[in-house]
């Protein structure tokens, strides 16, 4: 499915950007936190890639970082625009599950094995009080690309917490993208969740 598939233009930055969910040092600014987040994460995720593991070990690796690291929540929300308050609980828990795999699944399978790269901040801007975007360029020497512009968007409503909630990619926005593409599909079949829920399945069955 085209929609499904426009994901994979995001798959490195997914991979790269998952937020972290962690004890921030209580002295830093919240500009210092997001930035040190980028760094510490950046550094694990160079380990997972360079283990020598099955693409189902990365599946699950990659599903546990998006679990622990995602505001699985609040993208949730924003994915699906008005038609969240439209499903029904167990529709919602179900989404959040699929669209979770959804990017596990994806990164682990056309990620490979890119492991040799470095991501330099370049600035970080704070937006209002509890979000700062931190920008700066991927560089992946030898790869199908060899750099490219990302933005962070970490939401940190305290000194204590930091979480992704979108990322743009050459400027363009993972979460709107996501967001019109699930509407479309919603609308498509007369304003039904459960037609959203379908073709995830489907996708991640193929």
């Amino acid at each position: 499915m085209r929609n499904y598939r426009t994901l994979s233009i995001f798959l490195v930055c997914f991979i790269f950007l998952f937020s972290v969910s962690s004890t921030l040092p209580a002295s830093a600014s919240k500009i210092e936190n997001a930035e040190t987040i980028v760094t510490e994460l950046l550094s694990e995720l160079k380990v997972i890639q360079k283990n020598s593991v099955s693409i189902e070990q990365k599946k699950e690796q990659f599903l546990n970082l998006v679990y622990g690291f995602f505001d699985t929540i609040l993208i949730s929300k924003a994915s699906t625009g008005p038609y969240w308050r439209t499903a029904t609980d167990d529709e919602k828990i179900r989404y959040t599950d699929l669209f979770c795999q959804l990017i596990a699944n994806i990164t682990s399978s056309q990620i490979g094995d890119i492991s040799d790269f470095e991501f330099t901040i370049t600035s970080s801007i704070p937006k209002g009080e509890e979000m700062v975007l931190v920008l700066g360029e991927l560089n992946a020497p030898g790869n199908s690309f060899e750099e490219i512009s990302i933005r962070w968007r970490i939401s940190i409503p305290n000194m204590d917490t930091a979480k992704i909630i979108d990322i743009e990619f050459e400027n363009i926005s993972m979460l709107v993208t996501q967001k019109q593409e699930n509407i479309a599909i919603i609308r498509k079949n007369g304003g039904a969740f459960s037609a959203l829920i379908e073709a995830m399945e489907k996708q991640l069955n193929q």
